[in-house]
């Protein structure tokens, strides 16, 4: 695999391992928030018309989690996962599958989210009541669950995890 495959804009495979080796946290820290905010946030923050949501982000932060280099298969699991760790996103967990089903699957299988809901840039995180899902306070708690994971990766068994999902990613460059 070539070693100067860029995995972020200011981060090689070489440079990554040269981080796991040295066990810099902080700066493998640095280049998981900057591989999701070139990957996700910024195309979104930068674009006028906002039509873009984060339910790519959560699975995929998800899989950092638990060191899973491919959820095929497990995509439901890796939210409901996900939102019982609490922290930033828990909020959507709440009342079972709705929102894999409803807004995920919906936004990912039919470009629009079914069963009532609406997705607007106002109002709060989640109101079940309205069935609405506020899109850009729902980005903020991703990007605060991701600065979350991001200070964690010097724990067990977060570490280990997110060096078996990072195999996998770089395996992916070949």
């Amino acid at each position: 695999m070539p070693s100067s495959t860029k995995l972020s804009s200011s981060v090689t495979i070489n440079d990554y391992e040269a981080m796991v080796e040295a066990e810099d946290f902080e700066g493998l820290g640095r280049f998981v928030r900057e591989r999701f905010d070139e990957r996700y946030f910024l195309p979104v923050d930068s674009h006028a018309r906002k039509h873009g949501f984060a339910c790519l982000m959560i699975e995929t932060l998800e899989s950092f989690y638990q060191g899973l280099g491919d959820t095929k298969g497990k995509s439901g699991r890796m939210f409901r996962d996900h939102f019982a760790r609490g922290g930033p996103l828990g909020v959507l967990g709440e009342g079972g599958d709705w929102f894999y089903i409803d807004v995920r699957c919906g936004i990912l299988h039919q470009g629009e989210v079914r069963n009532g809901w609406r997705v607007l840039r106002s109002g709060d995180p989640l109101d079940n009541g309205k069935r609405t899902i506020n899109a850009t306070r729902v980005l903020r708690a991703v990007r605060a669950a991701v600065d979350d994971y991001s200070r964690q990766l010097g724990e067990e068994p977060h570490w280990s995890n997110f060096k078996k999902k990072m195999t996998a990613i770089c395996a992916n460059c070949e």
